[in-house]
């Protein structure tokens, strides 16, 4: 059963200027303070682009900008902007893009391993990591291994400079810099009491000023397979109740 959503990955040169367009007026439509240089600057440092369309209409409805490096023997997927409108919160395509192309990296080269880097402005991007993939770092219920951490601080230093706070693991820009709109996605009570979003809300308290928790995800085989399939089991859920629910109109009138 096919989602509402589909999602491509394509290759950032590819990009033709109206997609561009549509892409800045997404996130100017979710964030405070967007300015279309800073939008381009950080879209041309991006091999990967995940578009996210309304599968009746078209509709560009989200995107995820996407860096690959090689780092010390190991690969480093960096996201960029990341975004999806409100009314389409909830699906799983992001998830089953990235998920592929992240499958697809490990089984280029199975041994080696591979990371994700993550900068969280908000606690629904912190949740994409920590509901998905177990070691992830930093997480409340998870103890990173030797090395892990000055891995991360090593590798954010040498790609973020001094705007990089290694001691609090959070990164501030320089100059203008983007939020998350009051109201998108806010941290109200019922969020607060969820155990990993409390936990985002103590290691960046900054979030609501633009400030990013800077986040390194251990990806595995087997954290992915399971990963995709909880992706795809939903996106097959969330069909059959809209299957479900236009069958019980279509009854109804």
């Amino acid at each position: 059963m096919l989602s509402a959503m589909k999602g491509t990955t394509v290759r950032r040169e590819q990009l033709d200027a109206d997609t561009r367009a549509r892409m800045l007026a997404l996130m100017q439509c979710c964030y405070v303070g967007v300015s279309a240089e800073r939008f381009q600057e950080d879209l041309d440092a991006k091999q990967y682009v995940f578009l996210l369309h309304a599968r009746r209409t078209g509709e560009l409805v989200g995107f995820s900008t996407v860096r690959l490096a090689e780092e010390g023997g190991v690969e480093v997927l960096y996201s960029g902007d990341t975004v999806i409108h409100p009314d389409w919160w909830g699906h799983k395509t992001l998830q089953v893009v990235f998920g592929r192309l992240l499958l697809a990296r490990k089984l280029r080269r199975p041994w080696r391993p591979l990371y994700w880097l993550l900068l969280s402005g908000g606690y629904k991007t912190y949740l994409l990591a920590v509901n998905y993939f177990p070691r992830t770092h930093p997480r409340r219920d998870w103890a990173p291994p030797a090395g892990r951490s000055e891995f991360l601080h090593g590798l954010a230093t040498r790609w973020f400079g001094a705007q990089y706070d290694a001691g609090r693991g959070t990164l501030r820009f320089d100059g203008a810099h983007y939020r998350v709109r009051d109201g998108v996605s806010p941290i109200d009570r019922d969020a607060a009491g969820h155990p990993h979003i409390a936990y985002f809300a103590e290691r960046n308290p900054g979030h609501g000023d633009g400030e990013e928790l800077v986040c390194l995800v251990e990806i595995r085989g087997w954290d992915l397979l399971r990963a995709l399939g909880r992706s795809v089991w939903g996106q097959l859920r969330r069909g059959a109740r809209r299957e479900r629910d236009a069958s019980r109109i279509r009854v109804g009138t």
